[in-house]
């Protein structure tokens, strides 16, 4: 039936697809809700077991628990030594691997029916794995959760915040990897201005990566990359550096596509700070070696207005304005982006009335679209500023400098870096 689903079109009916599977059986409604039913459990079955076969150590110690269960000496002991080098042979070191270890640590325990003297080393050993477990998986909600506050103001805390503290005060708990990682990041989250914590956490990281299943590591690569983000914005631009150290890691790990996707908001960011750091060969092979990992709807005006972003920071211009003016871009607030561009290289060539035909053509489009919000007034004045500014008498000192203070003192105004460059 599943092969039928497969080989079916668009206009097969599901008696047909019922006939042609089954030719010898009769249609009916409730024997093919039924039949579906069934495939469905079984693909849910299918999608089970391939997760569980692809957790390490997981079907080894499992198998473990079952060989006990049953009572099988031989095939226990031969289990359980090949389940310990199977997990000590992978290179995960998080929380699952001690929920494992512990898994196998407990089972040995219980394979001997009466207490023996080195029961009591098997309790002392299941409450360290606990420990372990409980921390790093502790650590790492309380900093989804302080990552949730800052984006969405929350004031909710989580219990045991000063717990865990003390906690990791009073005993080594930091000497181990994970534990130290997910509280370097913790604390670098809670404690922005520390820049100790970053720089840990992104030796750790990047250091050891593998250390962390592929989850743990996108969640601790968004947080680094998010904080960078933060920094930048707040002026201190030597973050782009680290930014783009975090981005090559990703993308070398596989980190930041989503079943092969990658997204075009991260594809532009990327960009972006590859042009901050002026890597232009890097981001040369990066723009059309990602192109077909994004979503097909964004795919070539993404690659195209990357690409003239790239041939604008070279200062090719003309190429820049030809990819420009020969693309398409749909989504609002791209268009708008794509028309600044515009207005950078028309003022930078000194064509003067083409620019200033091109600005009121902004504005006009500007007006004219809904749905722009906060966007809307910060490419008004930008236009606005930029009108200013080919009309300015340079000669007028005074006027000169009245305009410059007024550029500086708006509270928001998009681009103000490039409008103050001119002066």
């Amino acid at each position: 039936m599943y092969q039928g689903l497969l080989d079916t079109n668009d206009s097969e009916d599901k008696a047909g697809l019922y006939s042609r599977v089954f030719p010898e059986g009769t249609y009916s409604p409730t024997a093919f809700r039924l039949l579906m039913s069934y495939l469905q459990k079984l693909v849910d079955q299918f999608l089970a077991l391939e997760q569980w076969q692809n957790t390490p150590a997981a079907v080894e110690s499992d198998l473990v628990q079952a060989y006990r269960q049953k009572g099988l000496d031989r095939h226990f002991q031969d289990a359980l030594q090949l389940a310990k080098l199977t997990l000590e042979r992978q290179p995960l070191r998080n929380s699952e691997y001690y929920l494992r270890s512990g898994a196998l640590l407990w089972e040995k325990a219980r394979y001997n029916s009466q207490p023996l003297p080195e029961y009591e080393q098997y309790l002392i050993g299941l409450s360290d794995h606990a420990d372990l477990i409980w921390l790093t998986q502790k650590l790492r909600y309380l900093c989804l959760h302080t990552g949730y506050r800052t984006r969405f103001n929350s004031t909710r805390d989580l219990s045991l915040r000063r717990e865990v503290e003390t906690i990791l005060e009073s005993y080594d708990f930091l000497e181990n990897t994970a534990i130290s990682t997910w509280y370097d990041c913790l604390k670098m989250l809670e404690v922005p201005d520390a820049a100790d914590y970053f720089s840990r956490l992104k030796q750790g990281v990047l250091t050891h990566g593998l250390s962390f299943d592929q989850d743990e590591l996108r969640d601790l690569h968004l947080f680094a990359i998010n904080y960078c983000i933060r920094r930048v914005n707040e002026g201190q631009t030597g973050f782009f550096h680290d930014i783009m150290d975090f981005y090559k890691d990703g993308l070398a790990k596989g980190l930041l596509l989503e079943n092969g996707i990658l997204s075009h908001f991260t594809y532009y960011n990327i960009v972006a700070a590859g042009l901050q750091t002026r890597e232009y060969e890097w981001v040369e092979a990066f723009i059309p070696g990602y192109r077909n990992t994004l979503e097909r709807s964004y795919r070539d005006s993404a690659y195209s207005f990357n690409l003239a972003r790239l041939k604008f920071a070279r200062k090719a211009y003309d190429e820049a304005l030809e990819l420009l003016q020969h693309s398409n871009y749909h989504e609002p607030l791209l268009h708008m982006a794509a028309k600044t561009m515009a207005l950078k290289i028309y003022y930078a060539l000194e064509e003067y009335d083409v620019l200033s035909a091109h600005l009121e053509a902004f504005i006009k489009y500007i007006r004219r679209k809904p749905g722009l919000g906060y966007h809307r007034n910060n490419y008004l004045q930008l236009a606005r500023y930029t009108q200013k500014l080919i009309g300015l008498n340079w000669n007028d000192k005074s006027e000169v400098q009245a305009l410059r203070q007024k550029i500086a003192a708006e509270p928001v105004l998009t681009e103000r870096e490039w409008l103050l460059e001119q002066f």
